[in-house]
């Protein structure tokens, strides 16, 4: 049986000012710091295997900490970045909206934004990347650092749903019991460890 720890980044400096972000690459703010520390403190002992994140600096330098934390390696994957929303990244949404009135729509994300990635694509090397890291740990605890688009189209793949049902706020988590075709959600969405944090 595997257990994953499934975090999404802290707050980004874009996250505070309600930007698309994508594959572009701004760094933890603040308030994004203390939350990686509550993550590292909720995490510290669940004797993690190992820590995979996501290159892009708001998800390492949530992992990082993390990692100093549990004293667990930590390995960078690419294929945990987040969704490219190409032509949309650093634009707010009322500026998409504005900019994109064609493509900015319900179901948007099954093409994807404009030169960005579609939901194929992103779920493609999603399921790639996660089944390596099952494999690679059939009987241990693993937690994964990535993004809230990326971590959503692994729950969507593994329990057959559809993109948009699973919320992932910043230094959120869930946790997932995998053993070989049964799988169990053990939590979602929780936001404990930040308690009186801002």
């Amino acid at each position: 049986m595997t257990l994953l720890y499934l975090v999404r980044h802290a707050r980004s400096t874009w996250n505070v000012e309600g930007r698309w972000q994508g594959q572009a690459d701004p760094p933890l703010d603040e308030v994004g710091l203390k939350q990686a520390h509550a993550v590292a403190a909720r995490l510290q002992d669940e004797a993690l295997a190992a820590i995979y994140t996501s290159p892009l600096q708001r998800a390492r330098q949530t992992a990082e900490i993390v990692a100093a934390t549990c004293h667990a390696p930590l390995r960078t994957d690419n294929r945990l970045m987040e969704r490219n929303v190409g032509e949309w990244a650093g634009l707010t949404s009322e500026e998409v909206k504005a900019r994109y009135p064609d493509s900015f729509k319900p179901g948007w994300w099954i093409k994807g934004a404009p030169g960005g990635e579609s939901e194929a694509e992103l779920a493609a090397r999603v399921q790639a990347v996660f089944n390596e890291i099952l494999a690679a740990h059939p009987d241990t605890s693993v937690a994964v650092i990535s993004h809230g688009g990326t971590l959503n189209a692994f729950l969507a793949h593994i329990f057959a749903s559809q993109h948009g049902v699973f919320a992932f706020e910043n230094a959120s988590l869930a946790q997932v019991q995998v053993r070989g075709e049964s799988v169990r959600l053990l939590r979602l969405g929780d936001t404990a460890h930040l308690a009186g944090l801002e």
